[in-house]
């Protein structure tokens, strides 16, 4: 029956219509659906009951002498299980999908495809690393099949649509050309079970990585996606609950896995296999088997009431390596909840039975009040990392939280410790003393070695931990990932002299050689055989930077003798794709022949040898351009993370020593930040350290005064009350030993002002002024208290006040008190 998947048709007449209408759909179909080859469901019978398929993928090594062994053993496994149908997710031939290369990488599955049972979607091999109808032309054939298509099996049962994404990508929320023909044939299919296939995954744990600008592909209907590409086995569920399953690992070699993708269920790189798909009208079960023919792994997936596919059983797994690829690597830096402001940035919380909580308004501001916790003991807010913006670990955190609280006491965050394996790993505590109490306050608490493994109850990440019930009210919480520091943050290379951490490595799609250009040593890039994109593959020293991601700037000095354009490729954090493009260098008609420098952008770049040839970079010229280059240097930059690391820092160094210098140097440290509730709780505690300076300075400059004339203490009793006032809007705990400071300077005051007033005067003395009163009344009452307050104060300045007007002080004092 599959025989017939051309409608009929003969097998010449069927190959020329498909080919244009398949390749014409690919490059650009408008509305529509995707070319059906199998025949149409017959309504008239039901599907079938069980259907058998297998996957396989990035297989033909055949095609050019290598890793033939591997692609037999795999393809003898899959015959093993007499499927009725083969898909493939691509990279079918490698290297370039020549003829003569499809002709030997093909020879496994030739019974399969000369019987119609095979289904391949073509990858960039296929594509000879271009994406002409050209270069793919003899896979399609070879295997007489178009570009897109849609096969269907089980009389109903599944539909296989392939829309031929490895050429057809699309960012933000632009769609590709293909999209409309191919959510049409989502959309109208009237099988139980839709898979959708395209070559490069959308997310993925591997080399390659994430390849975001095919997520058009999880479009409603879809129940699986099946993705090669990476040369490894992973079943992913997304935070949307799509299913992705790759399967790369058909016999061309396997590649390592890098950073945990979000979602990720399951990971093989060590064992080549193939998946088999076990279909029922109310179930699709998925196997990865690998040689000689060993189940490592299953996922079955079921219908709700709806129609949505969700996960209802799957075997269980253990990583044996959780942490493939040096440090984990998270998707975002910072998540946040701000309930004041209604925003949410990855951070949510939810009500649990012993961590309850009411929303509600203090002080006009809108917090999270914990309840009282019904099991007794601490009160508790439970918290959720949404798993997409950072997983697994361990990382070294910073956690800042708004807070406010009607009575004194202590909280702590509790989390999942990677170094001492406790779920519920206590940090170090707030406290709240008495000054602190019915305030608004932000504190920003150190967690060295955090996991985000949904370990604690109701699958969350980590808690607030409130001893004694403490009723806290909770306004935000924001959680910062401190990236690691390089050992240097700039490498580079010239050919003038010895590299410095960077260098230019040979590759079979990178070849180059040195050339003297204007009396200096430069390197020509030379032809890449296998496709139009002269390559320059870079390499930075491991022992000079590793890891990451961070922001940096990459310089590069070059000529071309013709006009034409490149970019430098690189591997990115922020998209998971192992060769992101910066923005594209042009070089016009004006600049050949002449040096030319341009410094590019490379926001979120790691540094983990994933390219070709364990590469970090690549430069890429477009149609083979000559390009000559002549250094090429790698400056990282401080990210924002660090610059409030650095922030911090700065602010608690000003705080454990209180100076202008200090106080500067955090000013400036602050003014780097961008987030701005993070400067603003930074300033607010800066604040505190200038009023201490400020309190200091006056009282220092006291003491530096004789105070033997009226105007030196007139400058001192000012200075005596500024201070005063200053050191009443410090919290106690930040006074340290000024109030004993103040105590002395003011004894010393009112003793000089004493002695001032004692001395003989010609004439009528001066009335005292109203301030040197205050001082004298507040003295006299510290030494003696209310007690003959009265005549103590009139003895020092009989001559220059009325019994009167000392009464009128003494009682504004009194009430002042």
């Amino acid at each position: 029956m599959l025989a017939k998947r051309k409608l009929g048709l003969t097998l010449t007449s069927v190959a020329a219509l498909i080919l244009s209408a398949g390749l014409s759909a690919s490059a650009g179909a408008v509305g529509g659906e995707l070319q059906r080859i199998t025949p149409a469901v017959d309504a008239s019978r039901p599907p079938q009951d069980r259907l058998v398929l297998a996957v396989i993928g990035d297989y033909g090594g055949c095609g050019v002498d290598r890793n033939c062994a591997a692609e037999y053993q795999v393809a003898d496994m899959v015959h093993s299980w007499t499927p009725e149908a083969i898909l493939t997710v691509g990279d079918n031939t490698y290297q370039q999908g020549r003829p003569d290369e499809v002709v030997k990488a093909q020879a496994p599955y030739k019974a399969d495809i000369d019987a119609g049972k095979f289904f391949p979607i073509m990858g960039n091999h296929d594509y000879g690393n271009g994406c002409t109808p050209e270069s793919v032309q003899p896979s399609l054939d070879y295997f007489k099949v178009p570009a897109a298509f849609v096969a269907g099996f089980g009389n109903g049962l599944l539909d296989f649509v392939n829309p031929d994404a490895n050429c057809q990508t699309a960012t933000g929320g632009s769609k590709p050309s293909i999209y409309d023909a191919y959510r049409n044939t989502i959309t109208s299919s009237t099988s139980a079970w839709k898979i959708a296939g395209g070559h490069q995954p959308i997310y993925s744990s591997g080399k390659a990585g994430n390849n975001l600008d095919r997520a058009w592909m999880m479009t409603p209907g879809v129940d699986l996606i099946l993705a090669g590409h990476d040369h490894h086995a992973e079943h992913i569920e997304t935070a949307d609950g799509y299913h992705i399953a790759i399967t790369g690992n058909g016999g061309e070699g396997l590649t390592p896995l890098f950073g945990v993708a979000p979602g990720s269920k399951f990971r093989d790189a060590t064992h080549f296999g193939a998946m088999r798909l076990t279909v029922t009208p109310d179930s699709l079960k998925a196997e990865f088997l690998s040689l000689p023919g060993t189940v490592d792994y299953y996922f079955v997936l079921k219908k709700d009431a709806q129609g949505q596919a969700y996960l209802a059983e799957r075997s269980d797994w253990v990583d044996p390596n959780p942490n493939p690829g040096g440090g984990p690597v998270p998707n975002k830096y910072a998540v946040s909840f701000d309930v004041a402001a209604d925003k949410t940035d990855g951070l949510t919380y939810k009500n649990y039975e012993d961590g309850p909580y009411v929303t509600t308004e203090v002080d006009g501001r809108r917090a999270l009040e914990l309840q009282k916790n019904p099991f007794g003991g601490a009160n508790q807010l439970y918290l959720f990392v949404d798993d997409t913006a950072i997983s697994g670990g361990p990382y070294q955190v910073k956690a800042t939280i708004s807070y406010r609280s009607p009575v004194t006491g202590s909280f702590a965050f509790q989390y999942d410790s990677q170094q001492s394996g406790s779920a519920y790993q206590r940090s170090t505590p707030v406290t709240i003393g008495a000054d602190q109490v019915n305030q608004w306050q932000t504190a920003t608490i150190d967690i060295p070695d955090i996991q985000f493994n949904n370990r604690q109850n109701g699958g969350a990440d980590l808690r607030l931990n409130a001893g004694a019930n403490l009723p806290l009210a909770i306004s935000a919480v924001r959680i910062d990932v401190v990236p690691p520091s390089p050992p240097v943050t700039w490498v580079s290379m010239d050919f003038n002299e010895e590299p410095e951490g960077l260098t230019w490595i040979p590759y079979e799609s990178g070849p180059a050689h040195e050339i003297v250009v204007d009396d200096r040593p430069a390197l020509q890039i030379d032809k890449n055989t296998f496709n139009s994109g002269n390559n320059l593959y870079l390499a930075v020293d491991d022992r000079y930077i590793l890891g990451g991601p961070y922001d940096a700037k990459a310089t590069i000095q070059y000529r071309s003798p013709v006009a034409g354009s490149f970019v430098l490729q690189y591997d990115s954090a922020a998209t998971g794709s192992a060769y992101q493009s910066t923005t594209r260098v042009s070089i016009t008609a004006a600049m050949v022949n002449t040096w030319q420098t341009v410094t590019l952008d490379l926001p979120q770049v790691m540094f983990r040898n994933r390219q070709n040839g364990n590469a970090d970079m690549r430069i890429v010229a477009a149609n083979n351009l000559p390009l000559i280059i002549g250094s090429m240097s790698v400056q990282l930059l401080e990210s924002q993370a660090q610059l409030l690391k650095k922030a911090q820092d700065a602010v608690a160094a000003a705080e454990a020593n209180p100076s202008a210098e200090t106080i500067t140097a955090a000013e400036t440290a602050i003014a780097k930040v961008t987030d701005t509730t993070q400067a603003a709780a930074l300033n607010q505690r800066l604040t505190v350290v200038k009023l201490l300076v400020q309190t200091r300075d006056l009282l220092n400059r006291i003491a530096a005064t004789e105070l033997t004339n009226a105007d030196q203490i007139d400058a001192a009793v000012t200075d005596l009350t500024t201070a005063t006032t200053i050191l009443g809007q410090l919290p106690a705990d930040r006074q340290g030993d000024l109030p004993t400071h103040l105590s002395t300077t003011k004894r010393r005051i009112a003793d000089a002002l004493a002695q001032y007033l004692a001395n003989p005067t010609e004439g009528k003395p001066d009335p005292i002024k109203r301030p040197w009163l205050d001082l004298v009344i507040s003295d006299t009452y510290d030494q003696y208290g209310e007690t003959d307050l009265h005549d103590r104060v009139m003895s020092i300045v009989r001559s220059h006040a009325t019994g009167q007007q000392v009464t009128t002080a003494i009682n504004e004092f009194l009430a002042s008190r």
